[in-house]
């Protein structure tokens, strides 16, 4: 016979049941929202701050100057692209020099006097060994931009950093190779 403070059989059970699915599900919904924000705050995406400004004013009997504090908020957003424009010097600061890589007489003259006649430096053309498949636009430091601009003139050439090996006078050194088609 259960005594007077005993609890009728089997009811007890039920509730705390109840009770231990309860706060488990209270549990996982905590660490789910625990775990969804820390995932968003650490995203490796692009972070874009936007600033506002609030103004704080001091009261007093003198005048205190008004102080301008800046709020930072920070969000999470599609990557941008920034672009920097960096002024190309002109063609009659570019020295290029105009090799033959396919061995047809004269193609190095023809080319180097178009350049010519677009401003270019152009330096004594010469023929160049191995015979290349494809043209080439080598720069040399500080010349890519201005080789690229110069590739606008041989759509078949890569455009390629020069070699530390080779030694010439130009800033950008244009090899005819087969492909091309002047």
């Amino acid at each position: 016979m259960p005594g007077r403070h005993a609890a009728p059989a089997g009811s007890n059970f039920y509730r705390d049941l109840l009770t231990m699915l309860g706060g488990i599900l209270a549990v996982a919904v905590v660490v789910y929202l625990g775990l969804s924000a820390l995932s968003n705050a650490e995203s490796p995406g692009t972070t874009q701050s936007t600033t506002t400004t609030s103004t704080t004013t001091f009261p007093s009997t003198t005048a205190k100057p008004s102080t301008t504090t800046p709020e930072t908020t920070t969000s999470t957003s599609a990557p941008t692209t920034t672009s920097t424009t960096v002024a190309l010097r002109p063609p009659s600061e570019v020295r290029v020099q105009v090799l033959n890589g396919i061995g047809v007489a004269g193609l190095a003259s023809e080319v180097t006097a178009e350049l010519e006649a677009l401003g270019y430096q152009t330096l004594e053309p010469d023929n160049y060994e191995p015979v290349l498949d494809q043209s080439r636009v080598w720069y040399f430091e500080d010349f890519e931009g201005e080789a690229f601009e110069l590739a606008a003139q041989f759509p078949d050439a890569l455009v390629e950093l020069a070699n530390s090996d080779l030694v010439l006078d130009a800033d950008i050194v244009v090899v005819l190779g087969e492909s091309y088609e002047g």
